[in-house]
């Protein structure tokens, strides 16, 4: 599980999602990916260890104004992976 929202700079930063200065501003609307990113990521429990680089991935081909409209399960659709694993 994800705890801290600097845990998730380096997977965020990787998939082209840009990050505020402090990485706890969580400011939607001059930030929205990483927004969504930390909402749906911090404290979810993971399949496995490395899942929030992929979901980074996912997050960051939201477009921009698609990412002020998406759900959680708008992001599972797209490949977003939490809980565990089977």
């Amino acid at each position: 599980m994800i705890a801290h929202a600097e845990m998730l700079v380096d997977p965020a930063t990787a998939a082209g999602i840009e990050v505020p200065p402090d990485p706890n501003d969580n400011d939607p609307s001059s930030y929205p990916h990483w927004y969504v990113f930390c909402e749906a990521q911090i404290g979810q429990p993971m399949p496995d260890f490395t899942v929030h680089w992929g979901n980074a991935k996912v997050v960051a081909a939201v477009s921009r104004k698609g990412i002020h409209r998406i759900t959680l399960k708008g992001l599972e659709k797209r490949g977003f992976q939490i809980g565990y694993s089977k």
